[in-house]
């Protein structure tokens, strides 16, 4: 038992460590991850006095949440409400570890308990996500937490009930976790189970969105926007439906390449051994799944709640092999070096993913050359917009809007025939900044370079990047990325001395 621990404690602590380090990426930039700014922002406002956020694209947890960690620190700058609240955020993704231990451990055993929460403290996606102020961790630590809850009800009306709010709490982080309903309808839960399972899970989502009742017209219209925004996709970039994206990109990458394929040979193992234990976690895999399957928009973050169960099929495959090794071949090196093995991969990913992110943005690095050589005379068009665009805080010339250039005519909008006196143009895999072709052009031909920020130093086309997501970090293909941010190329127009 004690080495049971110490096993467990080695995996939360490397976990943390994966997840904490480092919080304080790209500030103070405040876009470095999009939609942070948003749910801080929310929190924020209930702070200042009015609990209806106004906003139902997201449901409202989150934002009480973070509202209440916020309100603790009263008189904190920018930057420490960014740390505080993705700590807030890390500390959900540990937490999800020792989750994820207790459950599989209840189903299974403490071998396959320990290299599940191993696989899933290593998961690069879970990992990534873990570092933002937003809702998908703390939506996959209540999801979770209530089919943990739920497998060991063992008919007590009680623990129905408590796996049914934790259920509802974490729809009311976000929608798509109502999946975990499908939870309770698999056999051998009783009439009373379901409707005390499902009337506790609609006390835990209003709790957590009480404007849903309370204005109940703005949630209708925000819960349709949500529903519209996954169908229809990214308007920018369609990868097609999400069933396939997932099944070959979100998942794979997010779990790691080498866990995901050993989570296949997981569910055959417990479909064929008839794993009643596995059934709810199954079932809510398969419900969300199918919800996400039709849909156009397919960011890897949506898949993140099947992760933990994708690591615990894993788990299942690894310690079946070890048992037959022992027995067949005479192994006797134990569950580990297999673990270890395909935990490598993904631990790769996650470890150079947080050595990216540690890395100062590109757009803070512009930012700060503008700033240091943009005299206050002189004005500047940053053509990277609201995603890709430099953090110019802090430069005394004017800030041509984005908006003032017009493709259609190459010109310049209200500007009286006259050019920038710089020109800010981004490049990156995504498509999110992409720079009209006359644009690039004319800074060829009325500019002289000025500064460049790489983000990268070579062929990116092996580096796996979540396409529709405005965060310009891979999740795998490490190798030529430098740092987070798109590479930036600074002009200055011919005759400025």
């Amino acid at each position: 038992m004690l080495r049971g621990r110490r096993a467990l404690a080695i995996v939360v602590v490397a976990g943390a460590l994966l997840r904490f380090v480092p919080i304080w990426f790209g500030l103070p930039f405040d876009r470095a991850r999009p939609d942070e700014e948003t749910a801080i922002g929310h929190a924020l406002a209930i702070l200042h006095g009015d609990p209806n956020p106004h906003f139902f694209h997201w449901p409202s947890l989150t934002f009480y949440a973070l509202a209440a960690v916020l309100g603790a620190a009263p008189g904190a700058s920018v930057d420490a409400q960014f740390v505080i609240a993705r700590a807030v955020v890390a500390l959900a993704g540990t937490a999800t570890l020792l989750v994820v231990y207790a459950l599989v451990r209840d189903a299974s055993d403490e071998p396959t308990a320990l290299v599940a929460a191993a696989f899933l403290a290593v998961a690069p996606l879970h990992v990534r996500e873990s570092h933002f102020a937003m809702t998908d961790v703390l939506m996959t630590l209540l999801v979770t937490s209530a089919i943990a809850v739920l497998m060991r009800a063992s008919g007590r009306a009680s623990r129905y009930a408590v796996a049914g709010v934790l259920g509802g709490l974490a729809a009311s982080t976000k929608y798509s976790a109502a999946a975990v309903l499908a939870a309770i309808t698999v056999p051998p839960y009783a009439i009373g189970a379901i409707a005390s399972f499902a009337g506790a899970f609609a006390f835990g989502f209003v709790a957590g969105t009480p404007f849903a009742v309370l204005d109940a017209r703005s949630f209708a219209a925000g819960f349709g926007f949500d529903v519209t925004h996954l169908s229809t996709g990214q308007a920018l970039v369609d990868l097609g439906p999400g069933w396939w994206s997932h099944l070959v990109r979100s998942l794979p990458f997010g779990a790691g390449v080498p866990v995901f394929v050993a989570a296949i040979g997981g569910v055959v193992v417990m479909a064929r051994r008839r794993c009643r234990p596995a059934l709810p976690a199954a079932a809510f895999c398969a419900a969300l799944y199918a919800a996400l399957s039709p849909g156009r928009t397919v960011f890897f973050r949506y898949a993140l709640p099947i992760v933990p169960f994708v690591c615990a099929a894993a788990a299942v495959a690894v310690v079946e092999v070890s048992a037959w090794a022992s027995a067949r071949l005479g192994w006797r090196g134990g569950v580990a070096p297999l673990a270890i093995l395909i935990a490598a991969v993904p631990l790769m990913n996650s470890v150079r993913l947080d050595l990216v992110l540690a890395r100062t943005d590109t757009r803070v690095m512009a930012g700060r050359w503008l700033a240091a050589h943009a005299r206050a005379n002189e004005s500047i068009y940053d053509a990277g917009g609201d995603y890709a665009g430099s953090d110019l805080r802090g430069v005394a010339a004017h800030i041509w809007s984005v908006e003032t250039y017009d493709a259609a005519t190459h010109t310049f909008r209200d500007s009286g025939g006259r050019l920038p006196d710089w020109l800010v143009l981004p490049e990156s895999p995504l498509v999110y900044g992409s720079v009209p072709p006359a644009l690039r052009r004319l800074a060829a031909e009325r500019y002289t370079p000025a500064y460049t920020v790489a983000a990268t130093d070579g062929d990116v086309s092996a580096s796996v990047y979540d396409a529709q997501d405005a965060f310009f970090v891979p999740i795998a293909g490490f190798g030529p990325v430098r740092r987070p941010g798109p590479t930036i190329r600074i002009y200055r127009v011919k005759g400025i001395v």
